[in-house]
């Protein structure tokens, strides 16, 4: 009893006077912002706002409905929108999150794709996580995804629905075109309780939009479930690089590292 007690007393005495955010979670070095990055990384960051396509909320050079990345192709979710496009320092906190076992980066996350929501989306009657297959799971220990739902549930004060599930394994994206992509998806996304969803307005959360086949693809299930609209929203978002401009986002092989 004694030694829980000094456990606790230490824990306390850790958080007040080495709160993780006096280090960088993406360098390492000392930080004084607050946050988990320090200035240094926090000014390598891009913020995924000013014109986006109201839809996919993909960065557009002037407002649009419908951007290229969506027009005819990602129909089955209602809005979609993203905290950052995905960059260097973006990319190493998702893998420290997704990878290296730093789940406290999910809160994180949660804590500003909630911003995002409160801003474009305004309320929503459930959230729901983007399923792993029960193999991949067990290999990793967690689904990340879900730990950002969880977090994102409770500052949102939305219930977490936990009522996705894969119904099949399925191939890496990395490397796929958006026909590749949606044929490897097809079908493998499954809604335990359709009540639970029926008339209801649902928000999917991930840690990274690549082209927004997994959303749409899970966004259609929930639909087919009865949902009434489906939002989509990811801490960070893939964009074409700018020397390949000419070329359609769905047919180049974008790939984000050590993506499922």
């Amino acid at each position: 009893m004694k030694s829980e007690k000094l456990k606790s007393l230490k824990d306390i005495l850790k958080n007040v006077f080495l709160p993780r955010n006096l280090t960088c979670s993406c360098c390492g070095r000392e930080s004084f912002t607050g946050g988990i990055l320090c200035e240094e990384c926090l000014g390598k960051t891009e913020k995924n706002d000013g014109y986006v396509c109201d839809h996919c909320g993909l960065k557009t050079p002037a407002p649009a409905a419908y951007c290229e990345r969506c027009k005819n192709k990602l129909i089955s979710f209602d809005k979609a929108r993203s905290v950052y496009i995905y960059g260097d320092v973006t990319s190493m906190l998702v893998q420290k999150l997704k990878y290296g076992g730093e789940k406290y980066l999910a809160e994180e996350f949660a804590m500003d794709t909630y911003k995002v929501f409160a801003a474009t989306m305004t309320h929503a009657d459930g959230v729901v996580c983007v399923p792993m297959s029960e193999k991949r799971e067990r290999k990793r220990g967690y689904n990340q995804s879900k730990l950002i739902a969880k977090k994102f549930a409770e500052i949102s004060l939305v219930p977490f629905l936990d009522v996705t599930f894969k119904k099949k394994e399925t191939e890496s994206q990395v490397g796929k075109t958006y026909k590749e992509r949606r044929k490897n998806l097809e079908g493998s996304f499954g809604i335990t309780d359709k009540k639970s969803v029926e008339n209801k307005r649902i928000v999917i959360i991930d840690d990274v939009c690549t082209t927004g086949t997994t959303a749409d693809t899970l966004a259609s299930a929930l639909k087919k479930a009865g949902a009434s609209e489906v939002f989509v929203l990811t801490y960070a978002c893939v964009v074409k690089n700018k020397d390949d401009a000419k070329a359609d986002l769905f047919d180049s092989s974008i790939e984000v590292k050590n993506a499922e």
